[in-house]
C-alpha cells in the first residue's frame, strides 16, 4: 500500500538537514574567525599607533632640549639636561642679553634650568627643575643616552616594549628601538663651557 503525501505534512528528511547544519556550521566559523583577525588587526594598529606617537613625541622633546642644553649629565635609564632658563616662572619668554664678553644670557646672569629624564615603572617622565614629572612615553623596555665627539653630539635609544604578539609569539623587542642624534648647539670649545 502507498503512502498519500497530506497537505500540512512537510519537513527536511535527514540528510537535508545534515547538509544545511554543515553549510550553516561553515559560514558561522568563517564570520568568527573574520571578527577575531578584524579585532586582533584593530589591536595591532592601535598599539603600533600608540607606540609610535610616543616615539614621536620623546624624539621631539629630547632634540628640543638638547639643542638648547649647556651640558647633559647621563646615566642608564636617567639624564639630566642643563639649559638656559629661555622662559621665566610665568612662561613669558625672557629677553636675551650680552654678558660684554662675547656670551648671551637669559634672566640673571649664570642661571640655568635644569630638565631630567627618567625612567620609571615603564615610562619615561620629564621634570623641569623641582616640577610635577609629566609622562612622555609609555611602555618602555630601556632609555640609553651616549655623549660623543669631545660633548658635542648626544645620541639617544629608547627601546619601547611590543604589545602586540603576531601569532602569540615571544615579547621580541627587535625595531621597537627609536634613535636620536642631537648636536649640542650651545657647547663651546673655545671657553672652558658653554657660551653662558
Amino acid at each position: 500500500m502507498n503512502k498519500v503525501a497530506r497537505p500540512g505534512q512537510g519537513g527536511f528528511l535527514l540528510p537535508e538537514t545534515m547538509v544545511a547544519m554543515s553549510i550553516f556550521s561553515a559560514i558561522s566559523l568563517a564570520l568568527i574567525m573574520g571578527f577575531v583577525s578584524l579585532e586582533r588587526n584593530f589591536a595591532a594598529t592601535t598599539d603600533y599607533a600608540t607606540n609610535h606617537t610616543d616615539a614621536v613625541r620623546i624624539s621631539d622633546y629630547l632634540a628640543l632640549d638638547l639643542r638648547r642644553a649647556l651640558s647633559v649629565q647621563t646615566a642608564t635609564n636617567d639624564t639630566t639636561i642643563t639649559m638656559p632658563p629661555y622662559y621665566d616662572a610665568a612662561g613669558t619668554p625672557q629677553t636675551p642679553r650680552l654678558d660684554g664678553e662675547g656670551g648671551v644670557y637669559y634672566g640673571t646672569s649664570g642661571s640655568v634650568v635644569s630638565v631630567r629624564y627618567y625612567l620609571f615603572d615603564g615610562t619615561i617622565y620629564r621634570r623641569l627643575d623641582s616640577g610635577t614629572p609629566v609622562p612622555i612615553a609609555e611602555n618602555v623596555k630601556d632609555f640609553n643616552f651616549s655623549v660623543t665627539d669631545l660633548g658635542k653630539v648626544v645620541t639617544t635609544r629608547i627601546t619601547f616594549n611590543p604589545i602586540f604578539l603576531p601569532g602569540g609569539g615571544s615579547h621580541s623587542t627587535e625595531g621597537t628601538a627609536v634613535y636620536n642624534t642631537t648636536l649640542l648647539r650651545n657647547t663651546r670649545t673655545d671657553t672652558g663651557g658653554g657660551v653662558y
